[in-house]
């Protein structure tokens, strides 16, 4: 991301107008912003697709009806 020297400087400017303990609270969260954008690029390298077991019983039977009323009868509802 780049920024205009203009953008920089009127950000430095609003910066340096506030009291020293906001000043500080913008320092921290600065600190904040830049740990979390480190911690994200992080995660995204260690982000790995599961993988699981495939288990395999064979072919359905033919005739095999995955209709609920043959599955569970019906109940009337």
């Amino acid at each position: 991301m780049s920024t205009h020297p203009q953008d920089a400087q009127a950000l430095i400017d609003k910066i340096q107008s506030l009291p020293r303990e906001r000043i500080e609270e913008v320092e921290d969260f600065v600190d904040f912003l830049k740990t979390r954008a480190g911690q994200r690029k992080t995660a995204a390298k260690a982000k790995k697709h599961l993988e699981f077991p495939v288990v395999s019983v064979g072919e359905w039977p033919a005739d095999l009806s995955l209709r609920r009323e043959d599955m569970y009868g019906d109940d009337g509802r």
